[in-house]
C-alpha cells in the first residue's frame, strides 16, 4: 500500500501519484464507476439526444435550399421548446452534481484509505461517507461561486493584461497550478478536518506556502500530462472521422448525410471529451492528495508519533 503520511520531494509527488494507481487503480476504478456510472452514462444519453437535436437543426439548414432549412429548425425548437431547455437545464444541473461528486471522490477515498490502512472498506463505506459529505460540497462550491470565483476572474484579467508586457506570461502560467491547488487543498482540509470555508482557506494557503514550487510545479506538470492524453484520446476519433467525411464529401459534397455525419462526429468527440476528462481529472486530484498528506506530515509529523507510540509494543 502507499504511506499517505510521508515527507515527499517534488519528484515524489509526482511518482507517488501514479504508484497509487498502479497499486490500487483497480479498487479506485471500480469503486468510482459503481459510484458515477450511472450519472455518467445518464450524461451520454443527455449529451447524446441534445447535440443530436441541435445539429440536426443546423445542418437542415446547411443542406437545404432557400428557408426550409430554417422553417424545419424553428419549427422543430417550437414544438419541443419545453422538452429541449428542460433538458438543457437538466444536463446543467447533472454535469454539476457529477462534477462536485468527481471533487469529492477522491478526497473520501484517501481518507478512508487512510483510515483503513489500506482498501480494506467496501463500496458502501464511500457512499455512506458521500452521502455525509455531499451537502458541505455543495455548501463548498456555493461559497467559492459568490466569494472566490470573482476573485479569480479579476486576477485573470490582470494577468491577461499584464502579459502584454510579458511580466504576466509566467505568472499567468504559474496562477492555474496555484489557483487548483489552492482550491483543491482546501477541500481536503473542509472534508477531512471539518472546517469552515474560510478556515479551510487559510489552511491550504499554509501548505501552499510551505512548500510553493514543489506543488505548483508537480501541479502543472500533472495538468500537462491530463491535457496532452486528452487531446490524443479526442483526436483519434476525429481524424478517422474526418478521413470518412472527406471521403463522403468527394463522392456526394452536398449530401444531408454528409452533414449528419458531421454532426455525430462532433457528439462522439464531445462524449469522449467530457468522459476522459472526468476520468483523468482523478489523476489531478490523487496528486493534490499526496500534496495534502506530505504538507500534513512535515507540519504534524504523524508518522514519528506513530513509531513512537509503536516501540512499547514490540517488546511486549
Amino acid at each position: 500500500m502507499i504511506t499517505l503520511f510521508k515527507k515527499r520531494t517534488f519528484s515524489d509527488l509526482l511518482s507517488d501519484s501514479f504508484n497509487f494507481f498502479k497499486l490500487e487503480g483497480k479498487h479506485f476504478f471500480k469503486n468510482y464507476f459503481i459510484v458515477n456510472g450511472i450519472f455518467l452514462l445518464l450524461l451520454i444519453v443527455l449529451s447524446y439526444f441534445l447535440f443530436q437535436v441541435y445539429f440536426e437543426a443546423l445542418t437542415s439548414g446547411m443542406a437545404s435550399n432557400g428557408n426550409s432549412g430554417y422553417n424545419f429548425a424553428e419549427k422543430l425548437f417550437n414544438n419541443n421548446f419545453g422538452l429541449i431547455v428542460g433538458g438543457a437545464i437538466f444536463f446543467g444541473v447533472l454535469m454539476l452534481f457529477i462534477t462536485l461528486l468527481n471533487f469529492a471522490y477522491p478526497v473520501i477515498y484517501l481518507k478512508l484509505y487512510e483510515k483503513n490502512n489500506g482498501n480494506n472498506f467496501q463500496i458502501s463505506d464511500i457512499v455512506k461517507e458521500l452521502k455525509s459529505k455531499i451537502g458541505k460540497m455543495f455548501l463548498f462550491f456555493l461559497i467559492s461561486l459568490v466569494t472566490v470565483l470573482p476573485l479569480i476572474v479579476i486576477l485573470f484579467l490582470v494577468l491577461i493584461l499584464l502579459s502584454f508586457v510579458l511580466i504576466g506570461i509566467p505568472l499567468l502560467i504559474i496562477s492555474f497550478p496555484l489557483l487548483f491547488s489552492l482550491m483543491s487543498l482546501s477541500l481536503y482540509e473542509y472534508i477531512n478536518n471539518d472546517k469552515g470555508f474560510f478556515s479551510a482557506i487559510r489552511k491550504a494557503f499554509e501548505y501552499i506556502f510551505k512548500e510553493f514550487w514543489p506543488i505548483v510545479g508537480s501541479t502543472l506538470i500533472m495538468y500537462v500530462i491530463i491535457q496532452t492524453v486528452m487531446t490524443i484520446i479526442s483526436m483519434i476519433p476525429y481524424f478517422i472521422g474526418m478521413i470518412s467525411i472527406f471521403s463522403t464529401i468527394e463522392e456526394n459534397p452536398n449530401s444531408q448525410e454528409t452533414f449528419s455525419a458531421l454532426g455525430i462526429l462532433m457528439i462522439v468527440i464531445f462524449i469522449i471529451s467530457i468522459l476522459s476528462n472526468y476520468i483523468l481529472h482523478n489523476l489531478l486530484m490523487i496528486n493534490q492528495g499526496m500534496i495534502y498528506y506530505s504538507i500534513r506530515e512535515k507540519i504534524e509529523h504523524k508518522t514519528s508519533f506513530t513509531d513512537i507510540d509503536s516501540i512499547g509494543t514490540h517488546f511486549e
